[in-house]
């Protein structure tokens, strides 16, 4: 199916068929709505790549384990099964001698 043109339009108008005329004009409001979810659609697809792509640069692997560098800044540690797999960044509990994932229940021996 292809668009109206907004001389198809004008043609329908000017030959007094205003009814086929207003048809065509709801098949563009209709083609310009599909449009703008689909854009909303990829900027939401865009900026998750985004973030992704932030984070990624942003995780340094350091001993078994995941850290979060932004700047001087050092968060973590993180799970290196949850985030190389699931792509979850999920906090290492601390339990003395191992850190413990309560998001896929593995643990870490510290060093």
């Amino acid at each position: 199916m292809s668009l109206p043109t907004y001389k198809e339009i004008f043609d329908l108008i000017k030959k007094g068929a205003t009814l086929e005329a207003q048809e065509k004009i709801m098949e563009l409001r209709e083609t310009a709505l599909n449009l703008q979810e689909e854009n909303l659609g990829l900027r939401e697809k865009v900026s998750n790549l985004e973030d992704e792509i932030k984070l990624k640069k942003q995780m340094v692997f350091e001993n078994t384990v995941y850290y979060q560098v932004e700047g001087k800044n050092k968060n973590g540690p993180f799970c290196q099964r949850c985030y190389d797999v699931d792509k979850k960044i999920v906090h290492l509990q601390d339990y003395g001698r191992e850190w413990f994932c309560i998001g896929c229940e593995r643990g870490y021996r510290k060093k």
